[in-house]
């Protein structure tokens, strides 16, 4: 991707990270930060996920995680930031949106030379969230 006066974002978000409680406490004392997530599945890749001006949609979040039996989230709760955007990969952007058809054509012939079927978002339990992505 060609390098421009544009390429870095000079302007900062408020970014809303949903999570337990106790997570809040803690980052807030300054006893922890928060944890970048790393599975496989998550669609993004590795880091910490924040909705973008939308506190009502990270504590939905949350309180859909306190849901499931296995969640580490029992009292939903949300954490905001200021996050300077810097070289973003924004997906609103179409220099950027190039950039991701061209690394999926990378991705999928590499899928299909090794004979492997592309992966598929696919549900989890009862949810038709495509969680598995």
């Amino acid at each position: 991707m060609k390098e421009s006066l544009y390429s870095r974002r000079s302007n900062l978000i408020i970014g809303f990270h949903g999570c337990d409680q106790t997570v809040v406490d803690k980052v807030l004392a300054g006893e922890e930060n928060l944890l970048a997530s790393t599975n496989d599945y998550d669609w993004l890749g590795n880091g910490i996920y924040f909705w973008e001006n939308n506190e009502t949609r990270a504590l939905q979040w949350a309180q859909d995680l306190a849901e499931r039996k296995s969640s580490s989230v029992k009292n939903p709760a949300v954490i905001g930031a200021i996050i300077d955007l810097g070289y973003c990969f924004d997906l609103t952007d179409n220099i950027y949106l190039n950039e991701l058809r061209n690394a999926y054509d990378v991705f999928s012939d590499l899928y299909i030379k090794t004979g492997q079927p592309l992966p598929q978002n696919t549900d989890i339990g009862n949810s038709t969230d495509k969680l598995i992505r």
